[in-house]
């Protein structure tokens, strides 16, 4: 098995050259190793040309966006499985790919997934088995997933439209709509940067959240944006109020919504 490593930058040369130091050194070499730059204007093209015997493919230009970005390393990519470690992310140890295939040799899966490790050690213990309904409310990272290639090329790429929740879009199409098996192992992969886009609660990301919710749900986003809006007001309810009102009108919101769902179908 070839495991595809992408990374993307853009003026990010220490976070960069940090990231392929911890994929050059390891010691398996069933691995590719694939780098998108953004026309970065700092040192990340100088740093890249210095490891360069050791990539398999690089590019720096124009990009209009982390999502095209990603897409054009999938484009280029050859392995079985990708792994997208974007600068400032980096490996484990230096047998982490060398465990992770032996790991997962002999188990059965469209995507890997290990628990998540922050760059301020935080760890984020994920689900033996991964449900929709955890997938929703929660999230697994790309940093710690192997994505079998196949999987864009048959259900289709990244959306480039949205700018920071794609790759969550991308995993509830997998359970939901195409049934992928996802697969929990015990082989942590990486660190991932906490300063990284992808990590900053932002107006535009509860934006994309709920455009993401009616791509994959249509008209039952209603429900999950429902949803939401009472788990974030739960602990109010809880440290607050003696009464069952609140729960009781979110309860009432979707029985109405299903009831006019079914009208409509039927």
């Amino acid at each position: 098995m070839i495991l595809s490593i992408i990374t993307i930058n853009k003026n990010n040369a220490l976070g960069l050259e940090k990231t392929i130091k911890s994929v050059v050194c390891q010691t398996s070499s069933d691995f590719e190793y694939i780098i998108i730059d953004g026309a970065s204007t700092d040192r990340s093209t100088a740093i890249i040309k210095n490891y360069s015997d050791k990539i398999k493919y690089w590019i720096s230009e124009s990009d209009t966006g982390i999502y095209n970005a990603m897409n054009k390393g999938i484009r280029k990519a050859e392995g079985d499985f990708c792994l997208f470690l974007n600068s400032g992310d980096f490996l484990i140890n230096h047998k982490t790919i060398e465990n992770v295939i032996n790991e997962i040799s002999n188990l059965n899966a469209d995507i890997f997934y290990s628990d998540a490790i922050k760059s301020n050690n935080t760890v984020f213990k994920y689900p033996a088995i991964l449900t929709i309904y955890y997938l929703i409310s929660g999230r697994i990272n790309h940093q710690n997933s192997l994505i079998k290639r196949n999987l864009f090329i048959n259900h289709g790429f990244y959306n480039e439209n949205l700018k920071i929740a794609s790759d969550w879009e991308f995993f509830l199409f997998e359970l939901h709509k195409y049934k992928s098996i996802f697969t929990h192992i015990e082989t942590n992969i990486s660190i991932f940067d906490i300063n990284g886009i992808g990590s900053q609660q932002t107006i535009e990301r509860s934006i994309e959240n709920k455009t993401v919710l009616y791509n994959v749900f249509h008209e039952l986003a209603d429900i999950f944006i429902e949803y939401y809006n009472f788990r974030k007001s739960i602990y109010f309810y809880i440290f607050n109020s003696k009464s069952n009102f609140k729960l009781l009108r979110f309860l009432l919101k979707i029985y109405y919504k299903i009831f006019n769902l079914f009208l409509k179908k039927y």
